[in-house]
């Protein structure tokens, strides 16, 4: 009977037992299972895949520019000299003085009247000039005297100048014969007036003789 007894008690407190055991088990599989995975995830092997990454942000840091900012590009002047950023090229070259002085832009001959004035003392001499420039197609007024001067000059209204640089050059004279027409009026008589006021273009001849028939 006690063995029995004793027998009988054994039973159920196995039993109750059991369930306990085998939570504990589970706990630690579970337990287990977490640091292999935290080991897994700490190991060496891990690093080694992240360091790649580390390595090209290095590499594309340093190359080809030897630690400098890639996208600053910085341009070594000629000579060393710093550049002038306010330095403006010009689009367009200036005129020269020549075409400032003498404008290329002229009249048709027959729109031009042009007058020759006698002042170089030479009998006849304004008459024999205006015959070599009428055929050019000048429209020459009756040539007339000047009062004397030793100078020769070509005078011109505004707009003419060009014009009046054409008959400098057909006797072969520099350009330096070339005058405005002064306000003052020019130094003829008083009944030639009338035509240099009618002219576009004056030429007094001097005793120079810078222009002449010959």
């Amino acid at each position: 009977m006690n063995a029995g007894a004793r027998g009988g008690g054994l039973v159920p407190s196995n039993a109750a037992a059991m369930p306990r055991a085998a939570l504990l088990v589970g706990v630690a599989v579970a337990i287990g299972l977490l640091m292999l995975w935290k080991g897994l995830d700490d190991s060496p092997v891990a690093a080694d895949r992240q360091a790649p990454a580390l390595t090209d942000d290095v590499a594309g840091a340093d190359s080809g520019t030897g630690g400098a900012d890639p996208a600053v590009v910085t341009t070594e002047p000629v000579g060393g000299e710093p550049a002038d950023a306010d330095v403006v090229t010009p689009t367009s070259a200036a005129p020269t003085t020549t075409e400032a002085l003498f404008p290329t832009s002229t009249h048709d001959p027959n729109e031009v009247r042009v007058l020759v004035a006698n002042g170089s003392g030479v009998s006849g001499a304004a008459g024999k000039v205006t015959d070599l420039l009428s055929p050019l197609g000048w429209t020459m007024e009756s040539p007339a005297n000047a009062d004397k001067t030793g100078t020769t000059r070509v005078y011109y209204r505004t707009e003419y100048q060009a014009d009046a640089r054409k008959i400098v050059e057909h006797f072969g004279e520099i350009p330096s014969l070339l005058e405005k027409m002064p306000t003052g009026g020019l130094g003829v008589p008083s009944k030639a007036e009338d035509r240099v006021a009618n002219a576009h273009i004056v030429v007094i001849l001097g005793s120079d003789q810078r222009i002449q028939s010959n």
